[in-house]
Formats: structure tokens, C-alpha cells, sequence
């Protein structure tokens, strides 16, 4: 089977011209831009529109059936990206505008979605579109699921929460999920595969306090601002515990032997290191993450007016919670830890999903096929910081292999996501393309 990069880089940046981006706000979403990528698809991918069935859920969602022969006795494959893009950010900075989808004469494609994650969902669909191509059926039913609004966390109509509602109607069930997550990189000249089994939940809360208000000009000891900064500040110094969860025991690890210094011989046994290893996250950014329900105040609001005091400061903050950490957990912390002037509520968030196993069916196979294209290569296992739409098909896996794990060959000339300037090496496209090929070939007869 040839693989055409240059054809897979036409079809991301046909993908990427197209500025679907997704609003916090339902009635904001330009749904006509999704419909324009839909239209789009059609025309690149003929084959997966004429034997594929096709279904638009929701406002802009889409889920394609691919039919088996039914000689497998596995459940159906779910292969999974969101066709959602964040804002542009800062036009001014972009080298190449952002919606333009630019190659320069090294190979790179510039542009909102090359990485996040346009460039996963081209990668399915050209494996699946090659397949069809070749005359190939496969042993059991595989999907395709694409959401529209995964970068506001799915917020009011969640795209995947409604395709999970029909096929939980459906009576369907997968054997295992694949979503966006890292894929194969290298580390001291040996190839890394990251493999997400799990990821965070996460929580926005609104903090405020309402005071009586008045003229600037003759403010009290303390306003409603003033005293909501001071738990902000309270609730800074006084974060959730920290605490190991297996995943990242299993991350720690593996990754010991690419880890220098103390650090790695820490990670060699996280447990019986615990004492001293808790110090040295909880000053990392990066490592604290990992051991600790995290919390952050990113939006505050007064008053309207520069002298006029705040009758009502509310401040937003986020939070990402362990697995094994809950929103009741976290709430009980806050009122335990803030002064009983502050009130808090809960805007949107939701728990941690499902642990995914490292000893399922699924997950050996992913190595296997890793392992053919990258001899040698090291496994890690590891946790998402943020979110994906993955977590809604965990109840829909009773296999519970949802994988986080876009599979392609890692570039240090791709980066940007969310950042302006993102961009993608298109020499990594065929690799990524492959693996989705080899998996939809191979995971009817895994065992």
C-alpha cells in the first residue's frame, strides 16, 4: 500500500482553511462553517461517503458506520477527533494567517486545527478511504466519531454526550476507543510511545461575595474585591494533598530510565520515594499535576465603573481532579479551607473518567502495531492533564480501553497548539495514516 503524503497534507490543509471554532456560547457556534467542512469531506473522501453510513447528530457532529463481515467476535472499533478549533488568538502574530493553511518550502503547514486535531481525523479518514479503496471489508464494525465542541469541554449540548445517548439507545457497545493524545517521540535516541490511559476531570467554579457597594471615593477597610483576592490568595496557599494514582505510578516508571539525575531514581519507585518525591512536585508545575487536584482563579469581575465599589466580585477558577478525587471532594475542600464570606458554586465540571487497562486486548495490540513500525520502542503509559471527548464513551467500553493516542511520529518542527503559529511537519502525516490502517486491519482478529 503507497502512502501519498503529499495527498494527506492537501487534505489537512483543505480541512484547516475551513475556521470551525467552537463557542462557549450554543447560539454563537457558526454551524454553516462545520457544514462547509462536511461538504469539504465529501469531495476529499468519495469512498467513505458511498459505503460508509453517514449521520450528522446534534448540531454538526458526525458518526460514520463502517460495517463488518461479523467474522470477528470482537466489539466495534471507535476510531475518534473533534473537528472543533480554539479561537485564532492574536492575528497580528501569526507568521501565516491562521485559516489560510500555508506550506512553506519546508514542509510545514501553518495553521488553527493542524495539531488539535485536524490532523487526527485526516489520518483516520485517509486509512479508512485507502482501505476501501484496496476492496477491504473489515472482520467487525468500526466507527467514526466526530464532535463539534470539545474545546469548550463540551459545555451546553455536548456533541459526544449526544452521540453516546443514540448509541447507548442502540444497544452499542466498543471494544476499545481511540481519541487524540500523544503518539511516538524520541528520547535519548530511543523511539517513546505515550499512550494516555486515563485523563483528569474538571470543574469551573464562580467565588463571590456581595457587599453593600458605594462611591470609591470612600471605600471601606476591605471591599467585596478586595476580600475575594484574599481567599483567592488563601486558597492558593492551601491546595488539595497530594496524592499518587496508578497511572502515574506506571508513567513514573517508565519514564525513570529517560529521567537524569535524582529524579529518575525517584521515579524507579514513586511509593517508596514518596516523601521525598512529593517535595519535588509540589514546586514543579509540570510534576505537581500529576500528584494533585489543581485549582486556579483565571477570570475575576467588580464593579462597571472605575469609582463605583463592587456590591458583587465574583471570581472563575478551574480546576483539573485526580482520578479519584470528586466534585464533592473538591467543594467540601473549598468551604473548608475559605473564610465563610465567600460563596461558591459550581458552573460546569465533571469527574475523572474510567481508568483504561494496560492488560486488555486492545492495548497489546497498539503496541504491537507501535513496535512494527518503530523497533525497539519504549512504552509510557500516562495521564491527560486536560480533557477530551474520550471520557463520554468510557460507560459505552466495558473492555475499558479508551485510549488517548494520535499515534503519528512526533516532530520538533510541529507545535502551537492553542498558541498562535501552530503547525504541523507534514513529513509526520504518512505515519499516523499507517498506523490507522494497520489498526482497522488487525483489530478484528486480536486476541
Amino acid at each position: 500500500m503507497k502512502y501519498d503524503n503529499k495527498l494527506f497534507a492537501e487534505h489537512l490543509q483543505g480541512m484547516v482553511k475551513i475556521p470551525t471554532v467552537s463557542s462557549a456560547d450554543p447560539e454563537k457556534t457558526r454551524v454553516d462553517d462545520f457544514k462547509a467542512l462536511h461538504a469539504y469531506l465529501e469531495t476529499a473522501y468519495p469512498l467513505i461517503h458511498k459505503h460508509l453510513t453517514k449521520e450528522v447528530i446534534g448540531k454538526a457532529a458526525l458518526l460514520f458506520h463502517w460495517k463488518g463481515t461479523g467474522k470477528s467476535k470482537n466489539l466495534p472499533l471507535l476510531l475518534m477527533a473533534h473537528q472543533d478549533v480554539v479561537p485564532e488568538g492574536d492575528l497580528s502574530a501569526w507568521k501565516y494567517p491562521p485559516f489560510e493553511g500555508h506550506i512553506d518550502e519546508e514542509g510545514i503547514l501553518w495553521g488553527r486545527g493542524t495539531t488539535d486535531c485536524k490532523n487526527v481525523m485526516q489520518a483516520e479518514l485517509d486509512a479508512v478511504e485507502m482501505l476501501l479503496a484496496e476492496g477491504y471489508t473489515p472482520d467487525c464494525d468500526i466507527y467514526l466519531a466526530f464532535g463539534y465542541n470539545e474545546e469548550i469541554m463540551g459545555g451546553p449540548g455536548a456533541a459526544c454526550q449526544i452521540i453516546t445517548d443514540e448509541l447507548k439507545n442502540r444497544g452499542i457497545q466498543f471494544g476499545m476507543v481511540i481519541d487524540e493524545g500523544a503518539g511516538v517521540s524520541e528520547k535519548n535516541g530511543v523511539p517513546v510511545a505515550t499512550i494516555c490511559t486515563c485523563e483528569k476531570g474538571y470543574a469551573d467554579h464562580e467565588f463571590y461575595v456581595d457587599d453593600k457597594g458605594g462611591h470609591a471615593a470612600m471605600p471601606p477597610e476591605h471591599n467585596a474585591l478586595g476580600k475575594l483576592g484574599h481567599a483567592m490568595w488563601v486558597l492558593e496557599e492551601n491546595p488539595m494533598p497530594l496524592k499518587l494514582c496508578q497511572p502515574v505510578i506506571d508513567m513514573m516508571k517508565a519514564q525513570a530510565e529517560f529521567t537524569e539525575g535524582r529524579l529518575g531514581e525517584l521515579f524507579k519507585d514513586p511509593e517508596a520515594n514518596w516523601d521525598e518525591l512529593k517535595e519535588i512536585c509540589a514546586k514543579t508545575p509540570s510534576l505537581n499535576t500529576l500528584v494533585r487536584t489543581t485549582t486556579t482563579p483565571t477570570m475575576a469581575k467588580g464593579s462597571d465603573q472605575a469609582n463605583i465599589l463592587p456590591e458583587h466580585a465574583s471570581i472563575i477558577t478551574n480546576s483539573r481532579l485526580l482520578p479519584g478525587d470528586t466534585l464533592e471532594d473538591l467543594m467540601a475542600h473549598f468551604k473548608a479551607v475559605l473564610p465563610d464570606y465567600v460563596g461558591v458554586r459550581l458552573v460546569k465540571g465533571h469527574n475523572a473518567p474510567t481508568i483504561s487497562v494496560t492488560d486488555s486486548v486492545g492495548y497489546r495490540l497498539l503496541c504491537k502495531i507501535t513496535e512494527d513500525m518503530h523497533p525497539g520502542v519504549k512504552f509510557v503509559p500516562t495521564m491527560v492533564f486536560g480533557g477530551t471527548d474520550s471520557r463520554y464513551y468510557c460507560d459505552l467500553t466495558p473492555t475499558k480501553s479508551v485510549y488517548r493516542y494520535s499515534a503519528g511520529t512526533a516532530s520538533p518542527r510541529s507545535g502551537g497548539a492553542h498558541q498562535v503559529n501552530e503547525h504541523i511537519d507534514t513529513a509526520t502525516l504518512a505515519s499516523a495514516v499507517e498506523f490507522f490502517v494497520r489498526l482497522c486491519q488487525e483489530y478484528g482478529a486480536a486476541e
